[in-house]
């Protein structure tokens, strides 16, 4: 049992000699010297982290702690790491200056958010009795702090400190520039459409928090320290009603009665920092930064109403917006800690600020849904444009179309009024003497011939470029054939079967239909010696059988020469028609034409 714990003391020895010792309890002295103050100086017994606006006179700007402690034995090099401190410090061991994390005095060195490392010289240290003094220099504007400090190997310490050097400085420095890129992106969107004012609000709102984040890194900055902590806290109010009404607007939720609202922080702030006294300043920056919280509360309660009412992009928003706020609380108890004693600190357990490590988170998300929409309305105009360009194109052939009929029409009436003017020089000039000529015939024979020639000459002329119903049509057939044939003695039984009155010819069909059936008429008027014709007009689907029958002395004793004959096939072909000419029973010649009526005239 002895042996066992004689090993385990041995392996437990140098693991208990290598950690580092944490120091959290130490004395305190008030004096601006640059040295350590003596023995005999006012020194009061300090706990650690000492928070001076909480634990000590107000407007104190400079401090010494001191230490003792022992080290055990170790060829090791030794060091001393202040996790975090506010706002700058020098250390000395021994009386002997060790280093400091920069200039002392205004501007002071920034190392509120920077973790400290100093080796300690061999040469200065003791085995028993050692005396670290730290002389920790603050301001009004700032929060001055000190908190546990840790003294063992450097190379314990050293992964400690570059740790927490990467959180604190690397990682804020990353997300800094990642923000700022999110910012000129969304500013570069904005360019392009200029309506989207929310894009322009979030893009500078981005471009803030990085100009205004380097408070996390910048450890030497050519300013005082008040100036440069009323230009931080300022512009944290100027980014913060930015982000918000970029988000307002992007939502839908934006009413103009928010603006009196957003111009007094916007105006107000910046304003009421630049005036408030030294003592004060903390205090209105705690009061502002409430404002802001209240203001962001007020926004998530908009978005989450718009989110209710079905806004897709609201809805995405909700969970950014919840975790900022708890950041945002987070924080601001932190920095308004003095106001309230240890409650916030029990309450929140830490004193490390979180809302820049949700910062980017934040920035990413809104400015991954404002990208989304982007694309989204980039998309939906690329497919309205290319709906545009169809309408355009279909409306541009229909105006062609139209252009065309216009053109068309426009050559018929030029056409119609030409055919017109013919026509009445004709009818007065040459209508005139063939009518003459129907009255001076010597004969019937010369007569009717005349006066086919005055027909012949009506139809060509007057005959318009519309279609014509065959119902129409019809009724002057008839008309003319009775006419012709009572005057040479004949009887004509006319009949018809179709729904005439919804067939409509083409001119040029109407004029050979008709041309076919007078032709066939003074073939039997001439030649057939006939008492009786029969003509039947007959229309089934898409063809029309015209048929002309008379009981004269039949085909055989017909001339098999002349023209009528062949101009009535020729007119049939043309129509694409079938031509016959048959014998009746019984006695008696006739001819029957059956033409397509959707067959183009050749």
């Amino acid at each position: 049992m002895r042996i066992a714990l004689l090993l385990g003391w041995l392996w437990l020895a140098p693991v208990a000699a290598a950690m580092p010792l944490t120091i959290a309890q130490g004395e305190f002295a008030v004096s601006a010297s640059m040295v350590p103050p003596p023995d005999h100086a006012a020194w009061q017994e300090q706990t650690l982290p000492d928070v001076w606006q909480r634990n000590h006179a107000p407007g104190l700007e400079h401090g010494w702690y001191r230490f003792r402690f022992d080290l055990p034995p170790s060829a090791r090099t030794q060091a001393v790491f202040l996790p975090r401190l506010g706002m700058n410090a020098a250390v000395y061991l021994n009386g002997h200056f060790i280093g400091d994390g920069g200039r002392m005095a205004e501007p002071l060195g920034r190392n509120w958010n920077r973790p400290l490392l100093f080796v300690l010289p061999g040469e200065r240290l003791r085995t028993q009795g050692n005396t670290l003094h730290i002389h920790l220099r603050g301001n009004a504007y700032t929060q001055a702090v000190l908190f546990p400090l840790k003294v063992g190997e450097e190379s314990a310490l050293r992964p400690e400190h570059e740790r927490a050097l990467f959180f604190n400085i690397s990682l804020s420095q990353s997300a800094s520039l990642l923000i700022a890129f999110i910012g000129v992106l969304m500013l570069s969107l904005w360019m392009r459409r200029r309506q989207e004012i929310a894009y322009a609000y979030f893009g500078t709102a981005a471009l803030i928090w990085a100009v205004q984040s380097t408070n996390l890194y910048l450890r030497d900055v050519p300013f005082s320290t008040a100036q440069w902590e009323t230009f931080v806290n300022a512009s944290f109010e100027v980014f913060a009603v930015l982000l918000l009404a970029s988000i307002l607007r992007f939502i839908g939720a934006w009413r103009d009665a928010f603006r009196p609202w957003i111009l007094l922080l916007l105006i107000g702030s910046p304003l009421s920092l630049l005036l408030a006294p030294a003592e004060h300043f903390l205090l209105v920056t705690a009061l502002w930064h409430f404002a802001t919280l209240a203001l962001t509360l007020f926004t998530l309660v908009m978005t989450l109403h718009t989110a209710a009412g079905g806004n897709r992009d609201a809805r995405l928003l909700v969970a950014a917006m919840s975790l900022i706020m708890l950041l945002a609380l987070h924080d601001w108890a932190i920095h308004s800690a003095h106001l309230f004693g240890h409650y916030a600190k029990r309450i929140l357990g830490g004193d490390i600020f979180l809302l820049h490590y949700g910062a980017p988170i934040l920035f990413m998300s809104i400015g991954w849904i404002m990208t989304n929409r982007y694309l989204r309305t980039l998309t939906d105009f690329e497919r309205l444009n290319a709906e545009l360009d169809q309408r355009v194109q279909a409306r541009e052939a229909e105006l062609e179309a139209s252009y065309t009929r216009m053109r068309e029409l426009e050559m018929e009436r030029a056409v119609a009024g030409e055919r017109e003017r013919i026509h009445r020089d004709l009818h007065d000039d040459v209508g005139a003497k063939l009518l003459s000529l129907v009255y001076r015939a010597d004969s019937a024979e010369n007569a009717e011939l005349a006066r086919a020639a005055l027909q012949d000459l009506r139809d060509v002329v007057s005959r318009s470029a519309d279609d014509c119903i065959l119902a129409g049509l019809a009724a002057d057939w008839r008309a003319e054939c009775e006419k012709r044939l009572s005057e040479a003695g004949l009887q004509l039984e006319w009949s018809q079967a179709g729904a005439l009155e919804n067939i409509h010819l083409s001119p040029p069909q109407a004029l050979h239909i008709g041309r076919v059936l007078r032709e066939a008429v003074s073939n039997t008027i001439r030649h057939a010696d006939a008492r009786k014709v029969e003509i039947r007009l007959v229309c089934e689907g898409a063809r029309l059988c015209l048929d002309l029958r008379d009981d004269g002395h039949g085909c055989p004793d017909m001339p098999q020469r002349g023209s009528g004959l062949r101009n009535m096939a020729a007119r049939a072909q043309r129509l694409g028609a079938i031509f016959e000419r048959y014998s009746v029973p019984g006695g008696g010649c006739g001819v029957r034409l059956d033409a397509p009526l959707d067959s183009p005239v050749q």
